[in-house]
């Protein structure tokens, strides 16, 4: 990663009053969405519900509860579009608000008729549906005080890889006795490296060359909003396992230029047991159910 970049996070990380700076900086300059990544989570979104549909995961008449729902409820926009009645948004820090929820709307309706045709629905079908958008938003989010058996379905995009493997693990236990028997979950997971979307120049994986007690990466990890855990799409495999879910599917693909890449990468030693076709996938959608104890 680049010196400058490692500084900037740095600088960042270490910067007291960082909630209160947040909101200061959102009254001064309104939250602007990445077109390109709301257009990829919209994308995913679909997929999400397209592998719950494949694994024989009913969405309709569901409660979901998404795993950190960020700033835009796209995907739990689509979940209700796809006949979910409750959602339910969690997050640590309150990132949502009237402008951001109709960021989102915006940016679903103006791909309504893709949607429409994978849903498989009327377009003023979605439409009415995607007005009558009313989700509960928890923040910030306690495990705890969510009641035993009370969702069907529990998703997220993009948030796994930034928990740390021991929480993440805890999570996963509160998830299995908040879903009801049978119940399931969907989750997407970016294994790469987050430096590299700033930096085109690394590989997709060039994180996997810092050893966890190395000063940069230590250094790297300050700001607790870039942390990345680096687990493989097998660690979380595992965890799931551990927690008590089992895998309906577990898509993941290694990228070609990644295992090329790795074929020269000097490689932490955490990594170097790890096949690099596990290494290079970038991309993890995993659809798993919860085990019963008349299961195990």
């Amino acid at each position: 990663m680049k010196p400058t970049h490692l500084a900037n996070m740095v600088l960042r990380g270490l910067l007291p009053f960082q909630p209160e700076l947040r909101r200061l900086k959102r009254r001064l300059r309104p939250y602007a969405d990445d077109p390109g990544n709301s257009a990829l989570c919209i994308t995913q979104g679909l997929e999400q519900v397209a592998a719950l549909r494949q694994a024989g995961v009913p969405i309709a008449g569901s409660s979901v509860l998404e795993f950190g729902s960020g700033w835009l409820p796209l995907i739990p926009m689509l979940f209700h579009m796809a006949g979910a009645d409750r959602l339910v948004l969690t997050d640590v820090e309150r990132l949502m608000d009237d402008r951001t929820l109709e960021i989102a709307r915006g940016r679903i309706t103006a791909r309504l008729d893709e949607i429409a045709v994978v849903l498989e629905q009327p377009r003023e079908t979605l439409r009415m549906r995607l007005d009558s958008f009313a989700p509960e938003y928890r923040v910030p989010w306690d495990t705890a005080a969510e009641a035993a058996a009370s969702v069907d379905l529990i998703i997220s995009r993009a948030t796994f890889e930034h928990v740390p493997e021991r929480d993440l693990s805890l999570f996963l236990r509160d998830f299995h006795r908040i879903l009801r028997d049978e119940g399931a979950m969907c989750h997407i997971v970016d294994n790469s490296d987050h430096w590299q979307h700033k930096d085109r120049s690394l590989s997709r994986v060039d994180f996997l060359r810092y050893d966890d007690d190395a000063i940069v990466w230590r250094l790297a990890q300050i700001n607790t909003q870039a942390f990345q855990n680096r687990l493989r799409h097998n660690d979380y495999l595992v965890l799931l396992a551990k927690a008590g879910f089992d895998a309906m599917l577990a898509d993941g693909t290694p990228d070609p230029i990644c295992v090329s890449d790795l074929q020269r990468l000097p490689l932490a030693a955490r990594f170097r047991d790890y096949s690099y076709d596990d290494l290079a996938v970038l991309t993890s959608l995993f659809v798993v159910v919860k085990r019963t104890r008349e299961a195990t």
